[in-house]
């Protein structure tokens, strides 16, 4: 799928006609093709139907087959073990996204578990279930379990059934499961049953409530509340990644000091701590959070150890030990130091709480783990790109004094996954994420090889001219490939955030440096115990990731760029091209992600990406506005938005304007987004970002257009692994599953068999 590609569910409209008359309640016959099966009111219908999960989602499958054949005997077991460490702290992504989502995920696995697919069908077409009612009930599920929740890893809304809550009911009751088991499914169906289906306004995607959900929170706190705990934490130094904020239910309507608990993730119990802060808050420290996964997460990464081949693979895992075992972040940064200096590994591992794209400030961080085979050949390539990133990173658009001392943007890593385990799979990675870290030793980055070719089918690109989907089939992977390492290794590799320190020393010349916009001298910085997550909130994660598509855009116009991927001349030209004009369609695909009735983006990359159309499509009516006032022809625009039929639009890109008025706009986008990072002015840097990134009416207009023209977002069937004795000795054998949703359903059975077991 392109990047910026459309997702299967989008966000309710105003429930109101075109007219603006209000639409009525009452029951009505369902338009053709409803996936819902029970007659239901106009408007709730409206309203379900972009969170109901539809049948037939596109399902690939990630092959490493070659890969595992490279490895040893050794090796095969120490992947086998970091796998299921992986896998069994995927499930703490459930606790993270909702109240219900542990439970349901609990729910499916105890019923997927109670017999084969192929029985559990049978038995509810004997029941009474039809085929579609089954086959809605199975995409639910995998829907669920690909995300590792019912909201969606892209886009975080809320997910549900496509069938009502008697038939998903029957179906629970159709399984063979009796005694205490069928007893503890069904009361499993009875604690989620509402949440299930539920479509509150408050439930319908991730946020800070009440407006939203989210399991990083508890329902009674508000913004105001996070922000204060924050406040303390900075003071206490402890960072938010791994933790939650709950708020005390006695300390709501009391005339007492609101009380808090931060709790921080552990396999271990520690004695609670409480603190006063400043009087206007109590606040606990409990250890502990989430340790029935992490207990066994840790299990196996002690399993792990014994076959780690190599002096770095075995301190890494025995400070992610620690890490998970006690919750101190410190060891975890210890881990990462390791792993910027691992020199040329074959297996590439990671595990913890990394990115924080879903918490509603953009600072606690979802669990995730991998282990991976390092592709050499194609490294190789990549490996010429970092050996020139500091002439290519001179070229970029901002001032000396606001790049890293160091060069930070480190090597490039191509590698074939056998393990992703979370709520979603990248198609490339820059870690570490912590800024200390970052802006001392550097950061890698990480290529996810064989997610890049697991091609998807060749179906018709919207918004698109036929000559240009013609082009895009022939360069589309080229294209993705030199955006994705410039956006990962120049984009997140680049820049220096000015900060001072606990002792008051700063990491810049305080004062000498001239800002390029007030021409004053720099002197904001981030303050001891501040990051850059924890400065911009939640509008960090959508910066940052505009600032590298900039990167990659600003880059695929350099020649000396394009040539060390091999492409020189027209090729390059028609690479460049093709790249410009499918981030204009990712921007404008955006539109889908944004919420007209709060004014949200649901989505970061999506309003990193509708910030670039929005800077191409006004440098095109700057320019057309200046040459009319100096009478001079124009000829077509940079970027152009033309109607095609009754439902339908194209994007034209004029590419002999790519340089001319395009890059300029991008240069200078760039520009304020670096400076804001660098100087730490969230508040300027805030209020342009979301200037940018409203939607303006003439826009607002195509949103209907591109939602009925929306492409489902695929799913992904990872491989298992699991141990057999042959001979009288163990080994490791690697297990395939179809891509399709039973394929899903039973990869993940296999992925918690350890749990499975215990429940």
């Amino acid at each position: 799928m392109e990047p910026g590609e459309s997702s299967r569910f989008t966000e309710p409209r105003s429930k109101k006609s075109a007219e603006g008359r209000s639409i009525t309640q009452q029951p009505m016959a369902q338009p053709a093709g409803s996936l819902i099966s029970t007659p239901i009111g106009y408007a709730d219908w409206h309203i379900r139907r972009m969170h109901v999960v539809p049948m037939n989602l596109p399902v690939y499958r990630l092959s490493c087959r070659e890969a595992w054949n490279e490895l040893t005997e050794t090796q095969k077991h120490f992947v086998h073990h970091f796998s299921r460490a992986s896998w069994n702290g995927s499930r703490i992504c459930a606790k993270q996204l909702s109240q219900e989502s542990p439970d349901i995920l609990r729910l499916l696995v105890i019923y997927f578990s109670s017999s084969s697919l192929s029985d559990l069908k049978r038995r509810c077409l004997v029941g009474g279930i039809t085929i579609r009612e089954w086959d809605l009930f199975l995409t639910y599920s995998t829907c669920f379990l690909t995300n590792m929740g019912n909201y969606l890893a892209f886009g975080d809304l809320k997910i549900v059934p496509g069938i009502s809550e008697d038939k998903f009911e029957l179906i629970l009751k159709l399984c063979p499961l009796q005694d205490q088991k069928r007893e503890g499914l069904m009361s499993l169906w009875e604690k989620t049953r509402k949440r299930t289906f539920s479509l509150a306004p408050g439930e319908r995607h991730l946020g800070m409530p009440p407006g939203g959900t989210s399991a990083y929170y508890s329902p009674n706190i508000t913004l105001q509340d996070v922000n204060l705990v924050s406040e303390w934490m900075r003071q206490a130094n402890i960072e938010p990644w791994n933790t939650r904020i709950f708020k005390k239910e006695s300390s709501v309507n009391s005339d007492t000091l609101p009380e808090y608990d931060v709790r921080i993730a552990s396999s271990l119990d520690f004695p609670i701590e409480t603190y006063n802060f400043e009087n206007k808050c109590i606040i606990n420290i409990v250890r502990g959070d989430l340790k029935e996964e992490l207990h066994d997460v840790v299990e196996h990464l002690k399993q792990a150890l014994v076959y780690a081949d190599n002096d770095c693979h075995r301190e890494m895992v025995k400070c992610f030990i620690d890490y998970l075992q006690t919750g101190s972040v410190d060891f975890h940064k210890r881990s990462q130091l390791l792993w910027l200096n691992e020199n040329d590994p074959s297996l590439e591992i990671n595990i913890g709480f990394i990115e924080t794209y879903r918490d509603p400030t953009g600072s606690r961080a979802e669990f995730e783990g991998f282990v991976a085979f390092v592709n050499k050949a194609r490294t190789k390539q990549f490996g010429e790109l970092a050996k020139k990133a500091d002439v290519l990173l001179s070229s970029l658009p901002w001032p000396k004094d606001f790049e890293a001392d160091q060069l930070q943007c480190g090597t490039f890593t191509c590698i074939d996954v056998f393990c992703y385990a979370n709520g979603t799979i990248p198609t490339g990675i820059n870690l570490p994420n912590y800024q200390d870290v970052r802006q001392t030793y550097g950061c890698r980055n990480v290529c996810l090889s064989n997610v890049l070719e697991a091609h998807y089918p060749d179906t018709k690109t919207t918004f698109l001219r036929d000559d240009d989907i013609e082009l895009l089939k022939r360069t589309k992977k080229e294209v993705f490939i030199v955006q994705l390492a410039c956006h990962e290794l120049l984009g997140h590799g680049s820049g220096k955030l000015f900060s001072q320190d606990s002792g008051g020393v700063y990491n810049f010349p305080y004062g000498k440096i001239k800002h390029p916009f007030t021409h004053e001298a720099v002197v904001s910085c981030y303050g001891p115990g501040e990051t850059w997550n924890s400065k911009f909130g939640g509008i960090s994660g959508a910066f940052e990731e505009c600032r590298a598509e900039c990167v990659g855009l600003f880059l695929s116009t350099n020649s000396e760029a394009m040539e060390i991927f091999g492409h020189v001349g027209p090729p390059a030209e028609n690479i460049m091209y093709i790249n410009w004009l499918m981030m204009a369609r990712a921007g404008f695909l955006a539109l889908e992600y944004f919420s007209p009735n709060s004014g949200d983006w649901r989505q970061a990359h999506m309003q990193a990406r509708f910030a670039i159309l929005r800077t191409l499509l006004e440098a095109s009516i700057e320019e057309a506005e200046e040459n009319a006032a100096n009478k001079l022809p124009h000829g077509a625009d940079l970027l152009q938005i033309r109607p095609r039929g009754p439902n339908d639009v194209v994007l034209c890109l004029n590419r002999s304007k790519i340089r001319a008025v395009g890059l300029p706009a991008i240069s200078d986008l760039l520009l304020k987004l670096q400076v804001y990072k660098s100087t730490a002015d969230w508040q300027e840097g805030q209020k342009f970002f979301q200037e940018l990134t409203t939607v303006p009416r003439e826009l607002m207009k195509y949103r209907k257009i591109i939602r009925s023209n929306k492409r489902p977002q695929p799913m992904f069937v990872q491989v298992n692994t699991r141990m057999q004795e042959v001979d009288g000795r163990s080994e490791v054998i690697l297990e395939e599953f179809e891509a399709s949703a039973d394929g899903v359903v039973r990869s993940h059975l296999a992925h918690f068999e350890d749990w499975v077991a215990q429940i």
